[in-house]
Order: structure tokens, then sequence, then C-alpha cells
């Protein structure tokens, strides 16, 4: 009876240990001591530090999961902290871990100047509006082809880097499985170069057929029409900066901005605008802080979706910025995507990437896009 006895009781604790690891939160610990907020973003108050090596639980995240909410198994310590901050665990699959869509990404009332609140009020990744629904289906009575994205900007949007990689075989998405689909659907058609996006190119150039490419658009064609013809794309991702902070004033750049949507929306594209990451030591900074109200603002305008790339950028190191130019996203030196080692904590072309994954994967799952278009 004693044998039998022991032979339950280990039983009842393999199956206990067993439920127990099925229910846990994934267990991770940050590498070097990481500052915990009150919310995934870094206007919200910071609460105190996470020192290195202590384990924490990955308890909830944000809608993207780049910021994870952790605490100590008994919340001795607790709060916000950049999924990159924390050492890789291949236990952690975002998928599995519960969104929290209550805090808000910013809190702007911690800012102190109104322009600023701002651009931290807005969130990190828009809704996706009824609006851009009957966009795209008009778009398909058009002939735009469902899977098929495109880009519209200057040289950070000409980047290779930028979501033309993920034509690439080489694609490590680690913790960010629920991406898996958008990027198996969508990543065909970034294979193909667009004409709309361009080193130097701005808002008040995109029109001008002089900036067309000779050998690929018809005479007389804009290299924003030249582009939309040959890929005829159900989603452009658009953003224009540094070039337009030299030239245009915020009526201007609006007015450019609302030209390039009608445009796009004409054909049954959705726009995606992007905010772009500015330093405030930089002598344009008070222009760029503009130029991004008025994107977020046409935004609003338009209700088409709208990536807060600005907002997204400023915990990384120089908000995510090249420190030799200032002006490009600087990068992880790797030449595909990669999500296994938090780099979207760090660089800001892979976190741009990432954003606009998530964006696309908010759009996918909002059209219902499940088949490849003709």
């Amino acid at each position: 009876m004693a044998r039998k006895s022991i032979l339950i009781l280990l039983l009842v604790l393999l199956f206990t240990h067993i439920a127990a690891a099925q229910n846990a939160f994934p267990v991770m610990t940050a590498f070097q001591d990481a500052i915990l907020y009150a919310g995934p973003g870094d206007s919200h108050v910071q609460i105190r530090w996470l020192p290195a090596g202590v384990p924490v639980e990955a308890r909830e995240r944000n809608s993207i999961g780049n910021w994870l909410f952790v605490s100590t198994p008994d919340d001795g310590i607790s709060g916000w902290v950049p999924t990159g901050y924390l050492n890789a665990n291949p236990d952690l699959h975002l998928s599995e871990i519960p969104i929290n869509s209550d805090i808000p990404d910013g809190d702007p009332a911690n800012v102190e100047l109104p322009s600023l609140a701002a651009l931290y009020a807005a969130p990190i990744i828009s809704p996706i509006s009824e609006a851009m629904i009957e966009v795209f289906e008009r778009g398909q009575e058009l002939g735009n082809r469902a899977n098929v994205i495109t880009k519209v900007g200057d040289s950070l949007t000409a980047d290779p880097m930028y979501l033309t990689v993920m034509s690439q075989e080489a694609v490590v998405l680690g913790p960010y499985d629920y991406l898996e689909d958008t990027v198996n659907y969508y990543s065909e058609s970034t294979a193909l170069a667009s004409t709309a996006a361009k080193i130097g190119m701005a808002t008040y150039t995109v029109f001008d057929p002089m900036w067309a490419d000779a050998e690929l658009c018809n005479s007389g064609e804009s290299p924003l029409e030249c582009d939309y013809r040959r890929k005829m794309p159900s989603i452009a991702f658009i953003m224009f900066g540094p070039n337009d902070v030299l030239h245009n004033n915020p009526d201007e750049y609006a007015e450019n901005l609302r030209a390039i949507l009608d445009f796009t929306l004409e054909r049954g594209i959705i726009p995606v605008l992007s905010t772009f990451s500015y330093s405030p030591d930089n002598e344009y900074w008070l222009q760029a802080v503009a130029l991004n109200q008025v994107v977020i603002d046409v935004a609003t305008e338009y209700e088409v979706p709208l990536i807060n790339l600005w907002a997204a950028a400023r915990p990384l190191d120089n908000y995510g910025l090249e420190t030799t130019d200032g002006m490009h996203m600087n990068r992880s030196g790797f030449t595909y995507l990669k999500y296994d080692s938090g780099h979207e904590s760090w660089y800001g072309l892979s976190l741009r990437n990432l954003l606009s994954l998530k964006m696309l994967d908010d759009l996918r799952l909002a059209l219902n896009s499940d088949e490849p278009g003709a």
C-alpha cells in the first residue's frame, strides 16, 4: 500500500507540474537594468527599475507586442518594458499573450509641450475604418490585386531594407508568430520596386513626370501614376518627411498630402500614412513637429490608417536614427527580417518594419483577404 500511495503521489505531482507549465506565463529576465513604465510607451510614468537577471513573467502585451507587462510571481515588481530589453525566450509566442487594449500607447498628460502631447496622443497603429473597407472593395472592382502592396516616399521608404525584405526566404519572426500569415500573403509583391519611392522624393515631386523612371514609365506619367499602374496594389505605405521639412510649410505639406490621398483613394488603394522620427537636436525640429502633426490631422480627416512612427521611436537610442546624418533609420546589420533578438527595441528600421507588418496584419484581417488576388 505504501508503494501504491507513493506512486499516486508522484503521478499527482507530475500532472500538477504539467498543468502549471501549460498555464504558466513565459519567464524572462532583463539583460541589463531596465525602467518599468505604467504603460506601453515612454510618455507613461516611470515606476521603478527592473534589475538585470530578476525572473519576471510576461503577462500582457500591447497590440503590437513590442511592449510587455511583466511581473515577478509575487507581484513585488511589475510594469511595462520594451520587449527587446528582455533576454530572448523561445517559449515566448506573442499570439498566446493576452493583449491589454485598455491602456493607450501614450500618456499626453505627462508631456509638457502641447505640440508634443498631441503627437503622443495618437495611437501607434490606428484602427481600420469602415471607409477603408469600402475603398478596398472598390479597388477590387477596378482590378487591384488584394495581396499587392507598394511604397511611396523618399529615401527612407525607398530603402530596400524597408518592406522589400519581406520577399526574402530568410524571415525570422521569433516571438511575433502572429504575423506569419500576413508576411506570406504580401511578401511576393514587395519584390517589385516602386517608382514612387526614390531618393530625394518629396510630396511636391511625386506628381512631377520629370521624376519618373523613363525606362518603366510612360511619357508624361508621374512617378505615382506609373507605380499604381504597374503594380495595381491594394495598399500603399506613404511617408514623406526630411525633404519636405526643408522646403514646405505645414499648409503646403497638408495640401500635397491631400492630393496624394485623393489620387490614391480614387484608384481604390488604401493609403497608410506614417509620421517620421526626428531629433530635437536638429535645427528643423520645430518644423518636423509641425509636419508630423499635419500627418496625424490629415489621416484623421480622411479616416486612413496611420502609423505613428514618431512616437514609437522615441524610446530608441537617438530616436532610431543614424548618428551620421540624423535622418535615416539605423539598421541592425542583418539583411533580412529578424525579430528573435529584440532588434525592434534598438533599431529604427527594425521597428518601422514591425509596425508596418502589424498594420498589414490588421488590414488583412479587416479586409478578409484570405486568397491572393489575380
